[in-house]
């Protein structure tokens, strides 16, 4: 190689370069655009005269001239020429040489000089594959000149040209192109447990051999193709059944080789192994007829669970058969339960199933073909049914007691209820296994809303829950006061009081008074009264007769029940009186006395008593009361003395004994 420049001549060495004395080039350039590279010169084993033209064709080794001008502001210091493989395959190379240049060599220019072996060779793929593969390949590339100046500043300048060795060039037509590979969804040629290989290979000095090879020491030994009986299509088959599953997709290669033996530019193969996946039914062993559809966890090797996007890249199921028993029972599609990509799981419909032990396998097949399997036995039960048969039929009292019991039947004619509990808002009041029926008593203590739940739980584990709400009504106590002995005619008094559950007074109970005549049997009601906040209810009335009271508080709905107080009796007393009694009288002579009895009874018997020195009373003579109300009996005292006299009306049906007020008589 070799520089000349307008100045001095300069020596220069890199790398088996050879610096070539050329004629001074035309004056520096005074702007600031850096240094200016102009080309010479190209010429190679090709021949041709050394003009540059565009696509021109190189072969082997090529020269290469160019010039560079420069200013004191952009002295070069740097100078490099390559050319570069076409980037088709891995391990591409670069071919190129280095200026170093020094203060003063391009000023105000430099022509420069290369030599570049576009034939040149790499080891490539292992040792053990002896390909050479070409640095550069053969097809359309450039000639690429860089200058760097330490300001600092880099110039480039390139030559399109057509680099033909004559080495073999290999396609394969089933590889996809660049566009099957631009929404995430490469095919990549197919090698689950097979490959298939076509390659078409063509030379301008023959074709020797095709080999199929790889980077990777696990994939199979090199193997050659089969050479076409016609055309140029070359042909192998290779047992890839204990490669690890993958893509391929830098690591696999297919070579021509020419007569002379020159391997061609590598093509990569991208090699798609598929030897299917796992998948797990998430599925209990004892399940329902109509459970559906069953979610199925699958899962690929690593090197096919890629994240995305890589993950649509490769494998991924597109359909699911179920058999149940060994006959298929439904085939599941890719749909709304799978996609393209899923990373994890998807779906599988069950359809109805029989009652009873069975077995369910499930075939999922992905878009490669590939398959996973899983089998899994299951027992179809149906859910264990109560039917309520008491405890319903109305509202407990606070305070009650109430049994709860159910029946239970199962439509797949086996299961039952092998254990089962009662519980009121959580809490367990009963419980039994099999073959107790379900039934418990529950004592009713706080008013309101409950939950009855009845578990159940089959021989297979199957639970099934039934609730049902219980109302409890708050109990009700109602107390009834009044006088137990009245005067006829007067006012009369009774209160009842009405407290609920928890001594809370039942404000606005409906109490009703009712009243039963002595001699009687019916109960009447005389007045029905609303109880105060206080839980209290009062009722005034004239007392006439003898009889008997009570309150009954009427139930509300949804809140109390009804209670009724004890009887009351209440008894009445005439109203008995002396009309002016005589208070002196004469021994032996008789005195007239009147009694006046409200109310009265024509023949009634009244009795005339006079108290004895002991305190009690005897009964001196008898009178009746006329239709007037009045008797009159007359008296004759037997000596002299002072006598204390009463009149005693015995009681009757109607009323109670009544006294009249007592007096006392003077006897001379």
């Amino acid at each position: 190689m070799g520089i000349s420049r307008s100045v001095r001549s300069l020596a220069l060495a890199t790398s088996a370069a050879v610096l070539c004395a050329v004629a001074p080039a035309s004056a520096a350039v005074a702007d600031d655009t850096g240094a200016v590279i102009a080309f010479d010169g190209v010429s190679s084993d090709a021949g041709g005269d050394g003009t540059v033209s565009a696509g021109q064709t190189i072969t082997g080794t090529t020269d290469v001239t160019f010039t560079v001008h420069a200013d004191p502001d952009d002295e070069p210091t740097t100078a490099v020429v390559s050319i570069t493989g076409s980037g088709v395959y891995q391990g591409t190379g670069t071919v190129k040489q280095t200026f170093s240049l020094s203060p003063g060599d391009c000023l105000p220019s430099c022509t420069l000089h290369a030599t570049l072996d576009t034939a040149a060779t790499q080891q490539f793929g292992g040792s053990t594959n002896g390909v050479a593969a070409p640095l550069v390949n053969d097809g359309e590339n450039t000639i690429h000149v860089e200058v760097d100046s330490p300001r600092p500043r880099l110039v480039t300048a390139n030559s399109a040209v057509t680099v033909d060795n004559g080495r073999p060039a290999v396609t394969l037509p089933d590889l996809p192109g660049d566009d099957a590979w631009t929404d995430h969804k490469p095919v990549g040629l197919s090698a689950d447990g097979e490959l298939s290989l076509r390659a078409t290979a063509t030379g301008d000095n023959g074709v020797s051999r095709v080999r199929y090879f790889s980077s990777n020491s696990t994939w199979p030994a090199p193997a050659d193709l089969t050479a076409p009986a016609s055309g140029a299509t070359w042909t192998t088959t290779l047992d890839t059944s204990a490669v690890r599953a993958g893509l391929w997709a830098g690591e696999v290669y297919v070579v021509a080789y020419d007569e002379d033996g020159r391997a061609g530019s590598p093509v990569r193969a991208t090699t798609l192994v598929d030897h299917g996946f796992t998948i797990t039914p998430k599925l209990d062993t004892v399940i329902h007829p109509d459970e559906t559809p069953v979610m199925l966890n699958y899962a690929y090797p690593p090197s096919l669970n890629k994240a995305f996007p890589s993950n649509l890249n490769y494998a991924y199921p597109v359909s699911t058969t179920v058999s149940l028993d060994g006959k298929a029972q439904a085939t599941t599609p890719v749909g709304a339960y799978t996609y393209e990509g899923n990373t994890d799981r998807f779906f599988a419909d069950l359809g109805q199933l029989p009652y009873g032990a069975h077995t369910l396998a499930f075939d999922a097949v992905d878009n490669r073909g590939a398959h996973g399997r899983a089998a899994l036995p299951v027992t179809v039960v149906s859910e264990v049914t109560p039917t309520w048969t008491a405890g319903l039929q109305d509202f407990p009292v606070a305070g009650s007691s109430r049994t709860y019991a159910a029946t239970t039947s199962a439509a797949d004619g086996v299961s039952r209820a092998e254990h089962w509990t009662l519980d009121v808002d959580g809490t367990t009041f009963a419980t039994g296994s099999y073959p107790a029926r379900p039934a418990g008593t529950w004592k009713a203590t706080t008013p309101g809303v409950h939950e009855v739940t009845l578990t159940i739980v089959s021989q297979y584990g199957d639970t099934t829950v039934s609730s049902v709400s219980t109302r409890v009504l708050a109990a009700t106590t109602t107390q009834l006061t009044g006088p137990a002995i009245s005067t006829y005619g007067s006012r009369a008094t009774f209160t009842a009081t009405v407290a609920q559950t928890g001594a809370k007074p039942a404000a606005g109970a409906r109490v009703s008074f009712q009243y039963k005549r002595a001699g009687t049997t019916a109960w009447k009601t005389q007045v029905t009264v609303t109880a105060d906040s206080t839980g209290k209810a009062s009722y005034a009335t004239t007392a006439r007769y003898n009889g008997a009271w009570r309150a009954v508080t009427a139930a509300k709905n949804l809140t109390w029940a009804s209670s009724t107080s004890k009887t009351l009796t209440s008894r009445v007393r005439a109203v008995l009186t002396v009309s002016k009694p005589a208070t002196t009288a004469v021994h032996g002579k008789p005195v007239s006395y009147t009694a006046l009895s409200s109310p009265y009874v024509p023949g009634t018997g009244l009795l005339f008593q006079a108290r004895q020195k002991d305190g009690t009373w005897v009964t001196l003579t008898r009178a009746t009361l006329t239709s007037r109300g009045s008797a009159t009996a007359k008296i004759t005292f037997p000596r002299a003395g002072s006598r204390t006299l009463r009149v005693y009306r015995p009681a009757t049906a109607d009323l109670a004994d009544t006294y009249s007020s007592s007096w006392t008589v003077k006897v001379s």
